[in-house]
């Protein structure tokens, strides 16, 4: 199953740990995402790495489309201009 490696800089790390890593489960799975990790660095707090089991390589980007993840991805304070990633195969 491919990964998919995420790394973000959020606005505030409490609001989108409530918001995305304890909220979002559900939705994920539902489209076959499965959290692997989901953590901030040690001395940047708002600087955010994430790792997913996705079923194909367009899973996330289909994902966002829903419009209850792209209201969750907002309220979330996910800084869009910095997310960055990449698909990788195990």
């Amino acid at each position: 199953m491919p990964k998919l490696i995420l790394n973000m800089e959020v606005k505030d790390w409490k609001i989108f740990e409530k918001i995305y890593v304890e909220g979002d489960n559900s939705n994920r799975e539902k489209v076959g995402i499965k959290k692997i990790f989901i953590g901030q660095e040690e001395n940047k707090p708002n600087k955010v790495h994430a790792i997913f089991d996705i079923p194909h390589s367009n899973s996330m980007r289909e994902y966002v489309e829903n419009p209850v993840v792209k209201k969750m991805v907002k309220d979330s304070g996910i800084k869009l201009e910095t997310l960055g990633g990449v698909v990788c195969e195990d």
